[in-house]
């Protein structure tokens, strides 16, 4: 399993205090990805402004010649040069150089994730596999769920819903809660946003409502000037009131965290200069919840 991050005491991503762990890999490409260090499976050296004091030691000892100065965002590495030896990361004191994705094991993240366990036997938390797209590792995600009901913790999966319908099967019989995203009910504009259409995330949404046995939540991205107006948010209520299994709808409010990020990959970010929503902008989503028979939240 590739990982670029592992969150402890996490209490956003599902029931009572988490461990979220961020696997590598991603199908889609949304233009407002908060996390573009998880689009690409291989490892990155992400760059951060904000922590170098300009001492040019990274240059100097990177034997492959990979890395330059951005004027906009700085001491960037060029992946086709890199052989990703670490050197650079090694050498800088200031830590503003940082790989993003690890290669663990089940056993070795297992290890890692045990460390919290008295919080997720207090709380009634768990674990929560988020992305990148987990489902991409389906098999390593199935040995750790049935490890980690050994212990009694539950399972989260957050899926964009871009996977062969294959590994859902082979993973869902063992997970508990399943939050999948829908993004756009026009298949054109869904490519023209996230680099592919809707139709295998429609039908992965279909699967679940047929077949999981757990808890399931659709999740809705509200990203202003993509897919906030009034005739995108009630066709997708209209394809949620056809299902049988949806919990709750989870209206996330756009916001722009991932900026940094995206200038430390030496990336421009294609949202602008577009503000970030807070949750109380959304509140009046929650009127549809009478027209629709659906239990709607924003967070």
């Amino acid at each position: 399993m590739r990982i670029f991050n592992i969150e402890r005491c996490s209490t956003e991503d599902g029931p009572g205090i988490r461990t979220t762990v961020f696997l590598k890999g991603c199908l889609l490409r949304c233009k407002w990805c908060a996390n573009p260090e998880s689009q690409l499976f291989k490892p990155q050296i992400l760059f951060k402004s904000v922590k170098c004091v300009g001492c040019g030691r990274c240059l100097k000892t990177c034997p492959s010649g990979a890395i330059y100065h951005h004027p906009d965002f700085g001491m960037i590495t060029d992946e086709k040069k890199c052989s990703m030896c670490g050197r650079c990361i090694d050498t800088c004191y200031a830590d503003a150089r940082v790989i993003q994705g690890e290669d663990y094991t089940v056993e070795e993240l297992m290890n890692e994730l045990v460390k919290d366990e008295a919080y997720y036997l207090a709380s009634g938390g768990g674990i929560t596999f988020s992305g990148g797209e987990p489902l991409l590792y389906a098999s390593e995600i199935k040995e750790c769920s049935i490890l980690a009901h050994k212990r009694k913790w539950n399972v989260l999966i957050e899926t964009c819903g871009q996977v062969p319908q294959k590994n859902l099967e082979e993973a869902a019989d063992y997970v508990d809660i399943i939050y999948c995203d829908y993004k756009h009910f026009s298949g054109e504009r869904h490519l023209e946003l996230t680099g592919k259409d809707n139709r295998e995330i429609l039908d992965n949404i279909r699967w679940i409502d047929t077949n999981f046995k757990g808890d399931f939540y659709l999740r809705y991205p509200y990203i202003p000037g993509c897919n906030d107006e009034e005739s995108a948010i009630e066709k997708f209520l209209e394809f949620v009131k056809g299902l049988k299994k949806v919990k709750e709808v989870i209206f996330l409010p756009y916001h722009r965290l991932g900026f940094d990020k995206y200038q430390g990959l030496g990336r421009v970010y294609e949202m602008g200069n577009m503000e970030s929503l807070k949750v109380k902008d959304l509140q009046f989503l929650k009127e549809y919840e009478n027209k629709y028979a659906v239990k709607i939240s924003v967070q």
